[in-house]
C-alpha cells in the first residue's frame, strides 16, 4: 500500500495498490463511482470515499466484506494526516526513457487477462458517443498497423454513414511482427473494449475481428471473449483470414469477410465509402484499438504523460535477432533505438538493424541514436511501421537479408499487377546473383532504377515496402553492395 498523496486541482486522493490489497481490488468493481484506477492499476479513493470509509453498513450493503476492505483503515489514517501533511510538490514530467514505466498495453504477458481484471484496470465502462468522439484527438491516437494514419480522421470519414461496420484487423503475416496476435491472446477484452468503443463512436452495430488461420491461441482467446460478452446491441463476429501476407491489406481483408479471395481493391472508392458488403467500413489495427481502450480507461491526459508531444505514450514492439527468436515488449515512444537495443542485449555486434518490419528500412550502426518516433525514424531512413526491430549480427549479410525480403514480397503478391508479381521476383533474383558473385554493375543499376520507380504503382501498397527496404540497402550499405557486385559476398570469399 502506497501512502503518498496524489494531488489534482480538485481533490486530494488516497492511493491504494489495488493489485496487492487483500480484497484484490474488489472495491473498484463494486463501487466504481467511489474508486478510480490510474494507468498503473493503482486505485484512488475519491472524496466520497470519506463517507464510504465511515459507514460500515453501506460497505456491507454494497457487498464489501470487512476482510475485503483493506483500503478502509488506510483511508481513515489518511483523513487524520491530511491537516498535518503539506501536499507534495508535483513530479516533473519524465523524459523518454527516464522515470516513465509503461505497463499500459501488455499488462501481465504471461497469462490471459480476464474481463474482471480489465474492469479493475478501468476498462469496459460506458462512455457517451460525444465523449468518445473527442478522445482520439485529445489523446493523439494514430494507427499502429503500419501507416500511422490519425485515428480521428479515420473516424470522421465514417461518422454519419448508413449502417457502418468496424473491422479489427488482426491479420499479421509479416515475419518478425507478433504484437497483434500477442494482444489478442493475452488481452482479448481490451481488444474487444476498443472495438466496442469505436463501434459506438461511429454508430456501428456490426463489427469483425480478423485473425490469421494459423494464430490458434489468439483466435481461441478472442472467440471466447466474444462469446462471454454477448448480449447487448452490438454484434461482433470473428473472421479467420487465409495465411497470406496480402490478406492483411485492408481492402483484401474486406474481400475475405465477404467470402471472396483476398485480393486488394482499386481505390477510390475507399473502405470508408464502400466497404464490407457495400457499407461504409472503419478498419482499425488491433493494437490501435487497445490504445483506444486504454486512453478511455485512464483519460487522455494520463495517456499522454509518456512519450513525446507528437507521439505520446508507448507502443508494442517485436524485437530480436533477424529471424528470431523474438520478444514482444512495450517501449515508450521517444526512446533512442540504441538505448532500447542495449536494454535487450542486442546492441553489441549489431551490423545493421531492420526497423519497421520487412516494409521498413535497414539502419547502419551510426544511425542507431534515432528516436523511436515516426519523424525521427523516417529521417534516419527507416519507419515505425509494424514496430518490428530485427538486428543483423556479424554473420548476417545485408544483401542476402534484403534478397530474402524482396523474394518474400514477390511470393506473397496477389498476382494482379506486373510490377509486383513479375518485377519483385526478378529483383530478388538480381540480389541473389549479387550475393553469389554472379551480378555486376549492370544488374545493380537495373535494381536501383526499378526500386526507385516502384512506389505508388499497382493496386495496393505491397511493392512500396520492398522498394523502401531495397533502397535503404543501396544507400546505407553502398560499399557492401559494391563489394558484392565486384565478386560476391565478401564474407564467403
Amino acid at each position: 500500500m502506497d501512502r503518498r498523496l496524489a494531488t489534482t486541482t480538485e481533490q486530494v486522493r488516497f492511493r491504494v495498490d489495488a493489485t496487492r490489497c487483500d480484497g484484490q481490488g474488489v472495491c473498484v468493481l463494486v463501487a466504481p463511482e467511489l474508486f478510480e484506477l490510474d494507468r498503473y492499476g493503482l486505485a484512488y479513493v475519491t472524496p466520497d470515499g470519506d463517507r464510504l470509509a465511515a459507514d460500515d453498513e453501506e460497505i456491507r450493503a454494497r457487498g464489501l466484506e470487512a476482510d475485503a476492505m483493506c483500503p478502509r483503515n488506510a483511508i481513515r489514517e489518511e483523513l487524520a494526516a491530511r491537516a498535518a501533511a503539506p501536499p507534495p510538490e508535483p513530479a516533473p514530467a519524465p523524459e523518454p526513457g527516464g522515470g516513465f514505466a509503461p505497463r499500459l498495453l501488455l499488462a501481465d504477458g504471461t497469462k490471459t487477462e480476464s474481463l474482471e481484471e480489465w474492469r479493475a484496470a478501468g476498462g469496459w465502462r460506458d462512455h457517451t458517443p460525444g465523449a468518445l468522439l473527442d478522445l482520439p484527438d485529445q489523446a493523439g491516437l494514430a494507427g499502429h498497423g503500419g501507416a500511422g494514419f490519425p485515428t480521428a480522421e479515420k473516424w470522421r470519414r465514417v461518422i454519419g454513414a448508413d449502417r457502418p461496420v468496424v473491422v479489427a484487423n488482426g491479420s499479421e503475416r509479416e515475419p518478425g511482427t507478433e504484437k497483434d496476435r500477442h494482444l489478442m491472446a493475452h488481452r482479448p477484452y481490451a481488444v474487444l473494449d476498443g472495438l466496442r468503443l469505436a463501434m459506438r463512436a461511429v454508430g456501428a452495430a456490426l463489427g469483425y475481428v480478423a485473425v490469421d488461420e494459423d494464430a490458434h491461441e489468439a483466435a481461441e482467446r478472442i472467440t471466447a471473449a466474444v462469446e462471454a460478452t454477448r448480449g447487448d446491441d452490438l454484434e461482433i463476429r470473428v473472421q479467420r483470414v487465409p495465411t497470406r501476407y496480402v490478406a492483411g491489406e485492408e481492402t483484401a481483408l474486406l474481400s475475405v469477410i465477404e467470402g471472396k479471395d483476398p485480393l486488394p481493391r482499386i481505390r477510390p472508392p475507399y473502405p470508408s465509402d464502400v466497404g464490407v458488403f457495400g457499407r461504409a467500413t472503419l478498419v482499425q489495427n488491433v493494437e490501435t484499438l487497445v490504445h483506444l481502450a486504454v486512453a478511455a480507461a485512464i483519460g487522455a491526459e494520463a495517456y499522454r504523460s509518456g512519450g513525446t508531444p507528437g507521439c505520446p505514450g508507448s507502443g508494442v514492439f517485436t524485437i530480436g535477432r533477424f529471424g528470431g527468436p523474438f520478444e514482444v515488449a512495450e517501449i515508450e515512444f521517444g526512446r533512442s533505438l540504441a538505448g532500447v537495443l542495449d536494454d535487450h542485449g542486442l546492441l553489441d555486434g549489431a551490423r545493421a538493424v531492420l526497423v519497421g518490419g520487412y516494409a521498413g528500412g535497414l539502419l547502419t550502426p551510426d544511425r542507431l541514436d534515432a528516436a523511436l518516433t515516426p519523424d525521427a525514424l523516417r529521417a534516419a531512413g527507416a519507419s515505425l511501421g509494424t514496430k518490428s526491430i530485427q538486428v543483423l549480427g556479424p554473420d548476417d549479410c545485408p544483401v542476402r537479408v534484403v534478397a530474402g525480403i524482396v523474394r518474400y514480397f514477390g511470393e506473397q503478391t496477389a498476382g494482379q499487377c506486373p510490377p509486383c508479381s513479375r518485377g519483385l521476383p526478378d529483383m530478388a533474383a538480381i540480389l541473389d546473383d549479387l550475393d553469389g558473385g554472379r551480378g555486376g554493375a549492370a544488374a545493380l543499376a537495373e535494381l536501383e532504377t526499378f526500386m526507385a520507380t516502384l512506389s505508388g504503382r499497382g493496386v495496393c501498397r505491397l511493392p512500396d515496402g520492398a522498394a523502401r527496404v531495397a533502397l535503404s540497402l543501396l544507400t546505407g550499405f553502398a560499399s557492401v553492395v559494391a563489394a558484392h557486385a565486384g565478386g560476391g559476398c565478401p564474407d564467403l570469399r
